[in-house]
This record gives structure tokens, sequence and C-alpha cells, in this order.
């Protein structure tokens, strides 16, 4: 009998240890099937650090991350854009900043109602983050130096 209930508990730890225990409560799942009811492939990720939950989705033939606090309110959503599609006051900004930078990647941020764009720009001595307002405000968000 001793030995039975010594090969139960260890299945039951081994199940649970293994087992894919989804982290997202019913709040967050609720809101985000009312604000992405057409969403396909999502993908879940727990946040812990910043106490919220990333689901990475496809929305209408865009790729979409939206990030939800534990109540289920919507904290913030961001997709990557064609760099064509940023405002032309940004566009005008990074290029007089930075000529000798290539811009290859843009994120699309909102958050608070505002919108921010993450620009990754390389160049030959270095390449860099920067986040722009709408309005062609930069600053510049992380900056690597190359290797000569």
């Amino acid at each position: 009998m001793k030995k039975f209930i010594l090969i139960a508990a260890t299945a039951f730890v081994s199940l649970a240890s293994f087992a894919n225990v989804d982290p997202i409560t019913g709040k967050v799942l609720e809101s985000f099937r009312t604000e992405f009811a057409d969403a396909k492939n999502v993908q879940w990720k727990s946040l812990d650090d910043a106490g919220l939950f990333q689901a990475t989705f496809n929305y209408r033939n865009t790729e979409l991350s939206a990030f939800y606090d534990a109540d289920g309110a919507l904290v913030a959503t961001a997709r990557y854009i064609d760099k064509a599609n940023l405002p032309i006051m940004v566009s005008k900004a990074i290029q007089e900043r930075y000529p000798e930078h290539v811009m290859k990647n843009v994120i699309e941020h909102n958050a608070n109602g505002a919108t921010t764009y993450h620009v990754t720009l390389h160049g030959v001595k270095s390449s860099m983050i920067v986040s722009a307002s709408p309005s062609g405000n930069l600053s510049i968000f992380k900056k690597i130096k190359h290797k000569l």
C-alpha cells in the first residue's frame, strides 16, 4: 500500500511539473476576445516582471501584440509596419538627423492614447533603436557600436 501511494504521489508531481498551465485569467481572455474577435494563431506569454500578459496573433492580415494587465485592461498594442507608412515628420527627422543610417524595422506602439514609433537604424559605425513621436521628436532608445 505504501508503495502504491509513493508511486501515485510521484506520478502526480511529475504530471504537475510538466503540465502546460495556461497563466491567462478569465478577465484577460474575455477582454481579448471582445477586442480582437477575429484573431488567429494566438500565442500567450506572461510577462511576470511587468505584471502583464502578452498575446501575439494575426488580426486582419497583420501580426499584432496586445498587452493586458491582470484585470483584463488593454494596456498597449504593437505591430511591425512598413517604413513607408511612417508619418512624414518622423521619416524627415530621421533622414535629417541620421543620414548615414538605413531604416530596417519599424514598430508602431500604442499605449495610454499615444503612439510611438521604434525604428531600427543601421550604419557603418553603429546601429540604434530610435523612439519617435508622430510629430518627429526623436530620442535614442538603444545604441550599439560596431567593432571595426
